[in-house]
Parts: structure tokens; C-alpha cells; sequence
């Protein structure tokens, strides 16, 4: 409705303007040629009476001059002009006058002047040359009384048709733009709408062969396109879901598979130095140190099973997070002094760098402790005697940060050591539980894989990159806090 509005309105103001146009050229032309019609009167009039004039100036002067056009009587009124006095006189155009072409180029020149009854009067200048510098001619007025009443009833017709085109314009107008624009378009919105929210099905039904028609057929063309490809989408998805269960499935039957062979060579081990233990002991032939010391071993082995068994469980199990406020500085710390003995051990030594400032963070310090001490612990038994471990904190800004906010921000810790290196068909596989390159009885493959999915609870990131024969690199990235000491 609001677009037949707009049409009738535009309408209405295209035919007043040409109507407008039509009567301002028509009054133009009428008062051209009242126009010429009075100069060529004037001009000969002026003809006539310019011998004498030129007779009376020479006897009597201006006076002379005056005295011959009153009793010639000439109608319209006649009167001496000198073009280059101020003109005061009611009856001619003082203000508007321009006798320039007249003293210039001896040319009839004619002006339009208001009365003081309001009405209008033509003033027609015919130059006379005297023969002297001063230069002047004839006036010739008219009273264009006539062409006022008919341009008033012009103007009255006008504005008469005007109102009437106005009506039967809105009335056309609006008709036509509600039948054949409006509620086209209401039927075109409220498909697009529905295709919008996803309802392909709609079709739009229009009669004709206009604009609309069209629109509304390639509205339908693309529906039907969009309900086809939302159909094959739809199916392409199933089938990936079932892709991926599948996947999901063989990759468990991996896992488990793999869980139970490295939790039986791991169980093994422990699991056969205690039955052979315990087979001495129930003998009854030792002697009662020896007994301890077999009782101790048989303890140590079912502790180091217990702790098999617990890593299994922690990795399965869902731990909730307990967040709060910690410096990562006080962290590195800590895990640096409480790996500086394993790393003696080894024949390792760790050369940390802190951040510059306090390195705020709201986190799981517990979590953090455990997932430094898996990456730090696995960086050491990487390296041969003589290596060393490097850990650094420092700040950075991510590139999804957005520009000149400084409140998006990360801190990064990165563990790097001077091993052998990850072979590259590993890397992909280094965070997959129960995966491990080392020996029977020195790892369950389980370190890094607990690591990465702590970061993740976190809302943090693990990365590594390795190259071969220079050692490897983790960057743990967590988010910082705003406020910083």
C-alpha cells in the first residue's frame, strides 16, 4: 500500500507540473505577442509622427515636442522620454527599466510594469534621434487589463483541473497499485519470507506476463532448486553421520584395543614379579629379611599397578574444574623445582624464563600443575644424557583478537627439548590415549593425551611441532585475564 502512495503522489505532482508548465509557456507566448503586436503598432505610430516631432524640436524644444504629440492625439498615449533621467512616473517601470538597448542599439524596446490598482501596463520606448548627445524617444503604453482577467481565468481552469486530475489520479493510481503492484508484491514477500525460514515447498502464483510474472517464476525456479539441494544435503549428511559412526566405532575398537594391550603388558610385568614373590614367600624358606624384602617388592608392584589403574580411570572419568585466580609464574615455578630431581636423574637439566609481569590467569591450578608436569616429564625422557629442557611464559595476542583491543589475550608456555625429534606420521597421532613410542613398562601413552584434554577444558590449545634430529616443541596457550598487577 505504501508503494500505491508513492505512485499517486509522483503522479499527482507529474501532471500539475506539466500542467503548470503548459499554462506558465502558454501566458509566455500570449504576452509575446501582445508584445509584438504593440511594437509594430508603435512603431508605426512613431513612423508617422517622427517628421513632426523632429519639426517641433527644432521651433520650440522639448516643450514644442510635447505640445505636437498632445494635440496629434495618439492612442495609446505618446509621451517624450529621456532615456538617461531617473524615471519616476507611476506609469512607466522605474525600477526595472533598462533603456541600455534602446540608447545603444536605437532599438524598440518594451517593458511590463504593476500599476497602483495592482493591474499591469505595457510600456513600448521608440528612440528619436535629435541630433544631439542627449538621447530620448517615445513611450507608448498599453494597459493589459484583458490578459490579466484571462490569464486569472486560466489560472482559475487551472487549479480547477488540477484538483480534478488529482482525484481521479489518486483513485486510478491507488486501484491500479493495490491490484497490480501491491498485492503482487505482498504474495512476493511472503514467499521470500517462507524460503527465508526454510520452507522451499512455497511456489508463487501469478497470472500475466509482466515483470511480476517473471519474478514470481524465478522466485519458483529457485525454490524448487533449493528443495532439491536441501534434499541431497540432507541425505549427503546422513550418510556422513553414518560415515562417522562408523568411524567413531573403529576408532573405540581401536582404543580399546590398544588400552587392553598396553594395560596387559603394563599389568603383566608387575603382575608376574608378584606372583613370583609371593610363590617364595609361601614356600617358607627365607628368611625373615628376605621375606620383607619380597613383601616390599610385592607392595611397590601393586603400587606401581594402582597407579596404572588410576591414570586409566582419570582419563575416562570427567573431573570437574574448580577455577580460580592463579599466576602461571608461581605455577612454572613449582613444577620446575618438583622436576629438577627427575631431571638430575637423567642426566637433564631445565632452564625456565618467566613472564615479565604477574601472569594472571582464571584457571585450574591443579589441572595446569599436572598438565606442565606431563609435557615437561615427557620432554625430559625424550632426550639422551647431557640435553636440555627449555620452559618459557610469555604474553600473546592471537589472531582472532580484535584490532586495538588488548583485553583479548593469551599465555603461552613453551616446552621445548633437544631430542630426537616426532617422526611426521606420529605428530597427528602424538594426543591419541594409549599411544606411545616408548618401551613396554616405561609409558601407558596416556601423559599427553590427559594434558591435551585438560587444556581443552580450560579453553585453551596444545600445539607441537617437531623436526627431526633437533628435538621437539609443545605451546600451551591459555587466556589471560584482563586485570593485570
Amino acid at each position: 500500500m505504501k508503494l500505491a502512495a508513492k505512485l499517486s503522489l509522483v503522479s499527482v505532482i507529474a501532471v500539475i507540473a506539466v500542467l503548470a508548465a503548459s499554462n506558465y509557456f502558454a501566458a509566455q507566448i500570449a504576452i509575446s505577442k501582445i508584445k509584438r503586436d504593440h511594437e509594430a503598432y508603435a512603431s508605426k505610430m512613431a513612423s508617422q509622427m517622427e517628421r513632426s516631432i523632429l519639426d517641433a524640436w527644432r521651433l520650440g524644444g522639448v516643450e514644442a515636442m510635447r505640445a505636437t504629440l498632445t494635440s496629434e492625439g495618439a492612442s495609446p498615449i505618446a509621451r517624450w522620454v529621456w532615456f538617461e533621467e531617473s524615471v519616476t512616473s507611476t506609469t512607466r517601470p522605474s525600477a526595472t527599466a533598462d533603456f541600455s538597448t534602446v540608447v545603444t542599439r536605437k532599438e524598440i524596446t518594451s517593458f511590463v510594469s504593476t500599476a497602483g490598482d495592482g493591474g499591469h501596463l505595457l510600456h513600448t520606448y521608440y528612440p528619436v534621434d535629435l541630433g544631439i548627445p542627449r538621447v530620448g524617444g517615445l513611450e507608448f503604453t498599453r494597459s493589459l487589463a484583458d490578459y490579466d482577467r484571462e490569464t486569472m481565468s486560466k489560472l482559475i481552469e487551472f487549479l480547477l483541473v488540477v484538483g480534478l486530475l488529482a482525484i481521479v489520479s489518486i483513485l486510478v493510481v491507488w486501484f491500479a497499485g493495490v491490484r497490480l503492484v501491491a498485492n503482487p508484491l505482498e504474495k512476493l514477500t511472503a514467499a521470500t519470507k517462507r524460503i527465508g525460514e526454510g520452507d522451499y515447498r512455497c511456489r508463487v502464483k501469478l497470472s500475466g506476463k509482466d515483470e511480476f510474472s517473471q519474478l514470481a517464476e524465478s522466485i519458483n525456479e529457485m525454490s524448487s532448486h533449493l528443495e532439491t539441494q536441501k534434499s541431497a544435503i540432507e541425505k549427503e549428511t546422513r550418510d556422513k553421520l553414518l560415515v562417522t559412526q562408523q568411524l567413531r566405532h573403529a576408532d573405540r575398537l581401536k582404543t580399546v584395543g590398544r588400552m587392553a594391550a598396553s594395560i596387559a603388558h603394563e599389568i603383566g610385568t608387575p603382575l608376574s614379579v608378584v606372583s613370583g614373590r609371593a610363590a617364595l614367600i609361601a614356600k617358607g624358606n627365607l628368611s625373615p629379611e628376605k621375606v620383607r624384602q619380597n613383601a616390599e617388592t610385592i607392595q611397590s608392584e601393586t603400587d606401581r599397578i594402582t597407579e596404572m589403574i588410576r591414570q586409566v580411570l582419570d582419563f575416562s572419568r570427567q573431573l570437574p574444574v574448580e577455577k580460580t585466580e592463579i599466576d602461571l609464574n608461581e605455577i612454572l615455578i613449582q613444577v620446575t623445582k618438583l622436576l629438577t630431581t627427575v631431571a638430575e636423574r637423567n642426566g637433564v637439566s631445565i632452564e625456565s624464563a618467566l613472564a615479565d609481569t604477574r601472569a594472571l590467569a582464571h584457571l585450574d591450578g591443579g589441572q595446569i600443575r599436572q598438565v606442565l608436569t606431563n609435557v615437561m616429564v615427557n620432554g625430559i625422557q625424550a632426550m639422551e644424557p647431557g640435553g636440555t629442557l627449555f620452559v618459557s611464559l610469555s604474553r600473546f595476542q592471537p589472531e582472532k583478537a580484535i584490532e586495538n583491543d588488548c583485553s583479548l589475550f593469551e599465555w603461552e608456555i613453551a616446552v621445548r627439548d633437544e631430542g630426537a625429534g616426532i617422526p611426521e606420521e606420529n605428530l597427528e597421532a602424538i594426543f591419541e590415549p594409549f599411544f606411545t613410542t616408548k618401551d613396554v613398562g616405561d609409558g601407558t601413552g596416556l601423559g599427553l593425551s590427559l594434558a591435551y584434554n585438560m587444556v581443552q577444558e580450560q579453553q585453551g590449545r596444545i600445539e607441537v611441532s617437531s623436526e627431526h634430529g633437533k628435538g621437539s616443541e609443545f605451546r600451551i596457550l591459555l587466556p589471560g585475564l584482563t586485570r593485570q598487577a
